[in-house]
């Protein structure tokens, strides 16, 4: 086989991560999470301002979404991911577990949510999740 036919192949099957999160020590334990999980890591952000400008610039599969952000209300950052990028997986990472919180994400589209603070392994299984699904829909 030819090497210009696997490329095209494997860029198909490889998925795409992106981060938002103003903690830089939790960005880098969601970029362990996302490497064992076999997702390459488009970048990250630490505002939500940062976070969408990239995000539509890179069209990630996933992001991995804190709430608590300096400079805006995560709630409303995943809902305007969702209205202009519907396919985006979008996993809320926060260290508000309360009810109403976590019904609010579901709510506007999120596909998970992970309570800070968190292990690698347990970013690293969502993910896996997340990829299998991503699979499956294509």
């Amino acid at each position: 086989m030819h090497s210009d036919t696997i490329a095209p192949f494997h860029k198909q099957q490889s998925k795409t991560v992106f981060i938002i999160d103003d903690n830089a020590m939790m960005r880098s334990m969601m970029r362990l999470g996302a490497n064992e999980a076999e997702l390459a890591v488009l970048g990250e952000a630490g505002t939500a301002q940062a976070g969408l400008a990239r995000c539509m610039q890179l069209m990630p599969d996933i992001v991995l979404l804190d709430l608590g952000l300096p400079d805006g209300d995560g709630l409303e950052l995943l809902s305007e991911l969702k209205a202009r990028s519907p396919d985006v997986f979008v996993i809320v990472v926060s260290g508000h577990n309360d009810q109403d919180v976590v019904r609010a994400a579901v709510s506007r589209g999120a596909l998970g949510f992970i309570v800070k603070p968190f292990s690698i392994g347990s970013i690293t299984d969502t993910l896996i999740a997340a990829r299998r699904r991503l699979a499956a829909r294509q």
